[in-house]
């Protein structure tokens, strides 16, 4: 054999890795940005469904059926795996984020299965592969990103909110601040703390109807938060309700109105609707600085029946996106 055809023989060096480009995804809520956030839903499924004693509740809300359509038609994201899940309302978008094992080509699949328009995709990042895909699905805009195998992200409605979470993710927002990390929303988080597995907020200033809410409180309220968790035993759920404000010395007096705000409610046809009527143990409220707190323990198999009769029709409407 001659030196040229041993040569010859040799294959090609294979090209170099693309440099690697730094993500952060986690929490997932550090993607959704704080300005013009109307609520926001922080909420740790696989944590959840992990606890067996709760596995009865959710499923009276959420099925095998159910949650296995939805992982059909989501290019396999298995709702009960899904470690970190944000939802954020913004005045003319919706943006979910959740990290979660995925196969990126299925997803994105599944996603242009859907669309009614052309679809466009524009990769972001190689290493890991960050893709963006746009269309219009039922005549709403809609875009979705796959970060890696890590998380992914889509928005439906108006763009906006995602390309702030693009830039979230490849630390390109050193002056903006989360959604959960800014003025509006941070105290109600620091007071609700970060173990519970699903928390919901809602920054102020609260107008109109929104603003008789608890009693008249809200008018004076800076946000409102919810936090619940499992309480460790049978289906009992830890609830907390946080109102942030600017009490000062009127705090006594609203942490008073505050709960029989939650009494009134309580005893609504809406509170008997979900248990709430029969709490395993009863409110109390206590005064923090610039937070009024209302913790209870409620029966969350009655909780899940109500949730089941009152908006079934809408959560199966939702797992169809």
């Amino acid at each position: 054999m001659s030196l040229a055809t041993s040569c010859g023989s040799r294959p090609p060096p294979a090209p170099p890795e693309p440099p690697e480009t730094p993500l952060h995804v986690a929490p997932a809520c550090d993607l959704a940005p704080a300005a013009g956030v109307s609520w926001l839903v922080d909420a740790r499924p696989r944590a959840i469904a992990e606890i067996p004693d709760l596995i009865p509740s959710i499923g009276l809300v959420l099925s095998e059926e159910r949650l296995g359509a939805f992982t059909a038609a989501h290019g396999g994201v298995d709702l009960r795996q899904v470690q970190d899940l944000c939802v954020a309302r913004y005045a003319s978008a919706l943006l979910y984020v959740a990290r979660v094992p995925l196969d990126p080509a299925k997803v994105m699949d599944a996603f242009e299965e859907r669309a009614t328009t052309t679809v466009t995709r524009s990769v972001l990042a190689a290493n890991p592969r960050v893709v963006r895909v746009s269309a219009e699905v039922a005549a709403e805009p809609q875009q979705l990103v796959v970060f890696g195998r890590e998380a992914v992200a889509v928005e439906q409605g108006k763009p906006g909110p995602l390309r702030a979470a693009e830039a979230f993710a490849f630390g390109k927002l050193k002056k903006a601040a989360p959604a959960l990390k800014g003025a509006a929303l941070a105290r109600a988080s620091a007071v609700l703390g970060g173990d519970a597995p699903v928390r919901v907020f809602a920054p102020g200033p609260f107008e109109g109807e929104a603003a008789n809410g608890l009693g008249g409180l809200l008018r004076a309220a800076t946000a409102v938060g919810v936090s619940a968790r499992w309480a460790g035993s049978g289906s009992k759920i830890a609830v907390r309700l946080v109102v942030t404000g600017a009490w000062g010395d009127d705090a006594p007096a609203a942490a008073e109105r505050l709960g029989a705000a939650v009494h009134v409610l309580s005893e609504s046809a809406a509170g008997r609707l979900f248990g709430l009527h029969r709490p395993i143990e009863p409110p109390s409220v206590h005064v923090e600085p610039d937070a009024l707190v209302l913790d209870a323990v409620v029966d969350g198999a009655a909780l899940a029946r109500g949730v089941h009769d009152a908006v079934d029709a809408e959560v199966a409407d939702i797992m169809r996106r």
